[in-house]
């Protein structure tokens, strides 16, 4: 990642003012290289344009809309611990609209959540927050 893309995080332009890490191998323990390789796609194109103010809202759209659900979330998590505060918020956005309108049922097939509860836990939830839940009651 070049000095001027890199510096669109701010963990990574830290690292190489403060702790000397200019012309050494940064350590990203959290970050897919799948991840890595989108930021650095993010990042390079940003970088490239800053001087031009030219928009990059659909660029950025492309760029997230090819992502499987994994993928997005790998983003999210490398946007984060880079602190790449756009990259992170439009990543976020992402998942918002995919979520609005869901009822929990598409939900947890859209994310593969697996039922937690037990039948007799679901009712005794159900009983004891029914003001929760007013269809079941």
């Amino acid at each position: 990642m070049a000095g001027a893309a890199a510096r669109l995080s701010s963990i990574l332009t830290d690292m190489i003012d403060d702790k000397g890490f200019a012309n050494d191998i940064i350590p990203l323990p959290h970050i897919s290289s799948h991840s890595l390789f989108t930021v650095i796609k993010y990042c390079d194109k940003h970088a490239a344009v800053a001087a031009t103010k030219e928009t990059l809202d659909e660029w950025d759209r492309n760029l997230i809309d090819i992502l499987n659900t994994d993928a997005l979330f790998d983003l999210i998590n490398a946007a984060n611990f880079l602190n790449i505060k756009n990259l992170y918020e439009i990543t976020c956005q992402k998942v918002a609209d995919m979520i609005k309108g869901k009822t929990p049922n598409q939900l947890r097939e859209m994310f593969n959540v697996t039922e937690d509860f037990t039948k007799e836990e679901k009712e005794q939830m159900l009983r004891e927050n029914f003001w929760a839940f007013p269809s079941n009651n």
